[in-house]
C-alpha cells in the first residue's frame, strides 16, 4: 500500500464514521504567536476545543478528519538518524464535545487491524497511570481490554501519557499511545525500549492549561488524535525505518544523481547525509510553498538553516538542489496542490538562497577570525588563529560569524572551530527577541491608535500627515499584493510625518515597471475617492472575511477592521482618513533589500 493510499484510506474510514474531511492548514499558524510553525493537527481547531466557536455553524459538524502538514524543530540536530524528522504528515480525527474514549479506541483498533490489516499481536498500548491530582485513566484501560490482553496495556505517567498544549497554553489531557512491536520477542516495553515504535497518539482533551501551567476542566470533552504517516507507512510497507518508504525514496534517488554528492568511504556516513538532505529539502519545499521567506529570524531562520545544512552535505559549493525540490513537488503535488501552484516561487527563492550561500561557503573564515581578533583584548583568552583545528571561538565571535556573515554553527563546527554552542544560541535568541521588540507597531509604526491620536500632544499638522500616510500604507499593501502576488506579506511598517516605510516578503528586486504600476494603482484608488470605514468584529470572523493581519501580532478576541472600499481590508487600530481623496498624490521614493527575501519601500504624499 502506497503512502497516498494510506492517506486516502484513513480519510475515507473516518468519513464513513461521520467525520468531515478538512484540508491541511498552512505551516504558518494563523494568529497563534505561541508557536512559530504548525506542529499538530489540532492547531487549526483550537477555538472548537476550547468551546469558543460553534463547530456545527462554522464547520458543519462536531467530527473532523485531516492529514495535516507539521514541522517540529525540537529534534532538528538529530536529523540524519533513522527516526527523526522535521516535516511530517499527521493523520488525525477530532471530536468537539461529541464521542469520547471508548468510541475513539474502537475506531482506532478497527482502522489498524481491519482496514490496514495490521497484525494485532504486534500492537501494544499505553494509558495514563495517574499523577498528582489527575486520576488514572480507567476508562481507556477498560476500553482497550476488549481488544488486547492486560500484559500489552502499559501504564505510564504524565511525561509519556499526557499531551499538550502545543504552545504555552491551550487544551490538553491524558493520552493513550498505540505502539508497534518491531521484533518477534521483545524484552522491554513501549516507551522504554527501541523494540517498539509509537504510531498513534489518542489524546482525550478535557483540561485547559494556562501559561502558568494551571489546569482547569474544559466546558466539553474532546478527542484529538495524531498518527504520523511516515511511521505508519514504514509499518504497512514492512520497512526498517521511515527513509525506506515511498515518501522518501524518490527524493533520495534524485539526491544520488546530483553532481557533487559523491560517495563516502563510510556507508553509514553516506546514508546519514542522504537522510539529512531528504528531510531538509522536503521540509524546505513545503515551507516555501506556504510562504515562509529566508531570513535570520523566526520561521525564516529555520528555513535558512535546513536548506544550508542540506547544501553542506555536498562536496562542492555550487551543488544544484533544485531537482530535489522538483522531486518533492512531483511526488507530493497531488496531495498538496499548493506545491505546483507555487513551484516558480519555490525555485526562484531556493535558487537565490543557494547562490547567496555559495558566497558564504567560499568565504575565508580564517581571515574573518583574524580580522576580528586584531587588537581586540576581549578575545585574548582564546587560542590564537593558527588553523581551524586549533581555534576555540568565543560565543561573541561565533555569533558575529553567524549573524553578520551567515556562516552556520554547523559549518563552523565542520570546519574545526570549537565554541560553546549553548552560549552562542542564547545570543542568537536574544538578538531575535530584540529584533522583534523593535519591530514596528501594528498601528503603522507611529504607535498611535484612533483613541491615542485624539489625546496626543502631537502638532495637528503632523497628526493629519500621519493619518494620510497611514491610509496610503494600506493602499500600498494591497497594491503590492495585487501587482506582485500573494507572496507579499507585511513584515513591518513605520510612519513619520515626512514619509511611510513598509517592509514585506518578496524574493527579488522590483523592476521599474512594477514600481510604476504599484504607484499608479495607489494613485488610482486615491483618485477613486473610495470610502474608508471600520467595524468591530470577532477575530475569527475578521480573518475568515479576508482581512489582512500582521502575523507577528497577537490580537484580542475582538478587533477593529478597516476597509478601503473593496480594495483593502486590514486589522488595524487607525487612524485613517474618511475618503481616499484626502490622502493626496502618492509617490514611491525608494525600494531596497533588507535581507534575503525581504524588501523595503518608502513613499510620501504631497
Amino acid at each position: 500500500m502506497t503512502a497516498q493510499q494510506i492517506r486516502e484510506s484513513f480519510l475515507k474510514y473516518f468519513e464513513k464514521h461521520g467525520h468531515i474531511r478538512k484540508a491541511s492548514s498552512s505551516l504558518l499558524p494563523d494568529n497563534d504567536p505561541s508557536v512559530l510553525l504548525t506542529t499538530a493537527g489540532m492547531q487549526q481547531f483550537k477555538p472548537y476545543f476550547l468551546a469558543e466557536r460553534d463547530p456545527i455553524k462554522d464547520l458543519g459538524g462536531k467530527r473532523m478528519t485531516t492529514v495535516q502538514k507539521c514541522f517540529r524543530t525540537s529534534d532538528i540536530d538529530e536529523i540524519g538518524d533513522t527516526s527523526h524528522l522535521t516535516f511530517f504528515e499527521m493523520l488525525g480525527n477530532f471530536s468537539f464535545g461529541d464521542y469520547w474514549k471508548t468510541e475513539t479506541i474502537d475506531m482506532a483498533w478497527e482502522f489498524l487491524t481491519k482496514t490496514l490489516g495490521l497484525d494485532k499481536n504486534r500492537l501494544w498500548v499505553t494509558v495514563f497511570a495517574g499523577e498528582g491530582s489527575i486520576p488514572r485513566d480507567q476508562e481507556a484501560e477498560v476500553a482497550w481490554k476488549k481488544h488486547l490482553p492486560a500484559e500489552r496495556i502499559v501504564h505510564c505517567g504524565r511525561k509519556d501519557n499526557f499531551w499538550g498544549p502545543p504552545g504555552k497554553s491551550g487544551s490538553c489531557g491524558p493520552s493513550s499511545e498505540i505502539h508497534w512491536q518491531l521484533v518477534d520477542d521483545p524484552k522491554g516495553k513501549p516507551n522504554e525500549s527501541p523494540e517498539f515504535i509509537e504510531i498513534w497518539n489518542l489524546v482525550f482533551t478535557e483540561y485547559k492549561m494556562d501559561e502558568a501551567g494551571t489546569l482547569t476542566p474544559l466546558p466539553q470533552k474532546n478527542i484529538d488524535t495524531g498518527m504520523g504517516l511516515e511511521r505508519l507507512a514504514m509499518v504497512v510497507q514492512g520497512k526498517t525505518h521511515v527513509y525506506e518508504t515511498d515518501l522518501y525514496v524518490p527524493i533520495i534517488a534524485a539526491t544520488e544523481q546530483i553532481e557533487g554528492f559523491g560517495d563516502s568511504e563510510n556507508p553509514t556516513e553516506t546514508a546519514r547525509r542522504l537522510r539529512i538532505i531528504a528531510d531538509h529539502i522536503r521540509g524546505a519545499t513545503f515551507l516555501l510553498a506556504d510562504g515562509v521567506q529566508f531570513s535570520n529570524k523566526d520561521q525564516g531562520y529555520i528555513l535558512r538553516r535546513i536548506v544550508r545544512r542540506a547544501a553542506d552535505q555536498f562536496l562542492r559549493s555550487d551543488a544544484n538542489l533544485l531537482p530535489l525540490a522538483d522531486a518533492v513537488i512531483e511526488h507530493f503535488g497531488a496531495a498538496y496542490p499548493e506545491l505546483h501552484a507555487n513551484s516558480t516561487n519555490i525555485h526562484e527563492r531556493m535558487r537565490g538562497e543557494l547562490m547567496q550561500y555559495k558566497k558564504v561557503l567560499d568565504v575565508d573564515v580564517m581571515g574573518l577570525v583574524k580580522k576580528m581578533r586584531k587588537g581586540n583584548d576581549v578575545v585574548s583568552e582564546v587560542e590564537p588563529a593558527t588553523g581551524p583545528s586549533h581555534i576555540l571561538l568565543t560565543p561573541d565571535e561565533a555569533f558575529i560569524l553567524f549573524t553578520t556573515h551567515g556562516i552556520s554553527l554547523d559549518r563552523l563546527a565542520r570546519l574545526g572551530f570549537g565554541f560553546e554552542r549553548t552560549a552562542v544560541e542564547e545570543r542568537i535568541t536574544a538578538h531575535q527577541e530584540q529584533s522583534r521588540a523593535g519591530a514596528e507597531k501594528k498601528f503603522g509604526g507611529h504607535g498611535l491608535s484612533d483613541e491615542a491620536m485624539a489625546t496626543s500632544d502631537m502638532p495637528e499638522a503632523d497628526k493629519k500627515k500621519i493619518t494620510r500616510l497611514h491610509t496610503a500604507t494600506h493602499l500600498l499593501h494591497a497594491a503590492l499584493r495585487q501587482i506582485l502576488g500573494p507572496e507579499v506579506k507585511q513584515m513591518g511598517s513605520d510612519i513619520t510625518p515626512e514619509r511611510l516605510r513598509f517592509d514585506f516578503t518578496f524574493h527579488r528586486k522590483l523592476t521599474d515597471e512594477e514600481k510604476l504600476a504599484i504607484e499608479m494603482l495607489v494613485n488610482q484608488k486615491i483618485n477613486d475617492d473610495l470610502p474608508v470605514s471600520w467595524k468591530m468584529m470577532k477575530l475569527e470572523e475578521a480573518l475568515e472575511s479576508g482581512a489582512m493581519a500582521f502575523f507577528r501580532e497577537k490580537y484580542p478576541p475582538e478587533v477593529k477592521v478597516y476597509s478601503v472600499g473593496d480594495f483593502s481590508k486590514e486589522l488595524c487600530g487607525g487612524p485613517h482618513v474618511t475618503h481616499t481623496s484626502e490622502v493626496g498624490p502618492f509617490k514611491l521614493t525608494a525600494e531596497q533589500s533588507i535581507g534575503s527575501g525581504l524588501r523595503r519601500v518608502k513613499g510620501g504624499v504631497t
